[in-house]
């Protein structure tokens, strides 16, 4: 088991010891291309959805033209979003596993930052956002995975049906309100953050300051 614990910890968490010592998780490095590809993808399926079934309004009338090669770069981007999501989904999982159980310094640092609150409902809503954020990016996922294998029989236009439209433009303010939990959980509750290499050590030294002029005062 540890040649495998460690290689959790390495591939899905970041902790790097050798070349160089690792200074954060992976998973916010893993996230860009997803958010990138699926909102590319829902929104043209949307703008597609609108020049196809509004048509007779102006504005869209001039998109007509240009509906199969819409249809194909949503195709492309769904393909892709679902690709680059598989590292991201299962390195946030692995994230959000380290925060369900970890211990001593997430809850000490985060009682010193947050008065009046006890680690525990700190770590907790850590936790309960994660979740939520996990799973809209599980919704995606799948609305993309349906898009991909919807559309591969209708090579080569790749057309989307009104349930892959319908689904695109329901999915796409999900993915906008992940991604602002995703960066609540680093900026708002700190996740992630000085939680490996020499920045955790500073932090655990900062811990003990504090700690020791608490006792002395």
């Amino acid at each position: 088991m540890g040649i495998f614990s460690d290689l959790y910890a390495t591939v899905e968490l970041g902790h790097f010891q050798w070349p160089f010592r690792n200074s954060h998780p992976v998973h916010p490095a893993t996230v860009h291309h997803p958010l990138a590809f699926l909102s590319t993808a829902y929104t043209l399926d949307t703008v597609f959805g609108l020049a196809h079934y509004y048509s007779s309004v102006r504005t869209f009338a001039a998109i007509t033209p240009f509906l199969p090669q819409i249809a194909q770069l949503a195709f492309l981007s769904h393909a892709l979003g679902v690709v680059t999501a598989i590292p991201s989904m299962t390195s946030g999982t692995a994230e959000w596993y380290e925060i369900y159980r970890s211990d001593g310094l997430n809850r000490r640092d985060k009682k010193l930052t947050n008065p009046g609150k006890s680690g525990d409902e700190i770590v907790n809503s850590s936790v309960t956002i994660g979740a939520v954020h996990g799973m809209l990016n599980a919704v995606a996922f799948a609305v993309s995975g349906y898009a991909v294998w919807s559309r591969m029989s209708r090579r080569p236009t790749f057309t989307p049906g009104r349930t892959g439209i319908w689904l695109s433009a329901l999915t796409l303010p999900g993915v906008a309100v992940s991604a602002a939990l995703g960066g609540e959980l680093v900026y708002g509750k700190g996740i992630g953050v000085q939680r490996m290499g020499a920045a955790r050590d500073e932090k655990v030294a900062g811990i003990k300051e504090i700690e020791a002029a608490k006792r002395m005062s």
